[in-house]
């Protein structure tokens, strides 16, 4: 899964950054040798947000040995997941170009892809409240982001004790600018072992 997912963003980023469990990182480095781009495996976190944080410290160059002694610090930071391993390259290039201004021209510090939310949908925590699901959208990776935005974020989120389930939200809460872009199908992301029976389907 991973070595698809970072091959799907080789086609964009000169650079890439894994975060993984510390006792897989030759597992890992070994997995990712085939894909086409600078892959640097390093030890994540103990959730998502702190792993992101990892990654995100390496590109800057905010930890000893990450990479701007050898290349400058990026302007852009893409996060994907690994979970998401089938997320078309045009997500990503949608994305990019959102970011840019697209057609509109604004300026934004960060791009999520979203998919239209097709179940009836209810809030759950006092009794059960029926959703508008016309104006709710559900949530993909790759998302694309201003390295200096992303990585603010991350460092007033670690001081303040906030967490949050993606980066998007992460820049929304301290006030950055986030638009969407169109995502994908097959860009879902493989959580229950059903999931994992159909990707290998697929493969096959």
């Amino acid at each position: 899964m991973v070595t698809w997912a970072a091959s799907a963003m080789a086609v964009a980023a000169t650079r890439i950054v894994v975060t993984a469990p510390a006792s897989h990182l030759d597992q890992f480095r070994a997995a990712l040798a085939q894909v086409a781009a600078d892959v640097a495996v390093i030890p994540g976190g103990e959730d998502r947000q702190s792993s992101v944080a990892a990654g995100v410290a390496h590109l800057v160059g905010s930890v000893p040995g990450s990479a701007p002694g050898s290349a400058p610090a990026p302007e852009v930071i893409v996060v994907h997941d690994a979970a998401r391993p089938f997320a078309p390259a045009a997500v990503l290039g949608r994305a990019l170009e959102a970011l840019d201004g697209g057609q509109d021209g604004q300026h934004w510090d960060g791009v999520i892809p979203v998919i239209p939310v097709v179940d009836t949908m209810v809030a759950l925590h006092e009794g059960v409240a029926y959703l508008d699901r016309a104006a709710l959208g559900a949530v993909q990776t790759p998302q694309v982001f201003r390295a200096a935005a992303l990585s603010d974020a991350h460092a007033r989120a670690a001081r303040d004790g906030v967490s949050a389930t993606d980066d998007g939200s992460l820049l929304v809460h301290y006030g950055y600018r986030v638009t969407t872009c169109e995502g994908s199908l097959e860009a879902r992301k493989i959580t229950y072992p059903e999931d994992l029976d159909l990707s290998e389907r697929r493969l096959a």
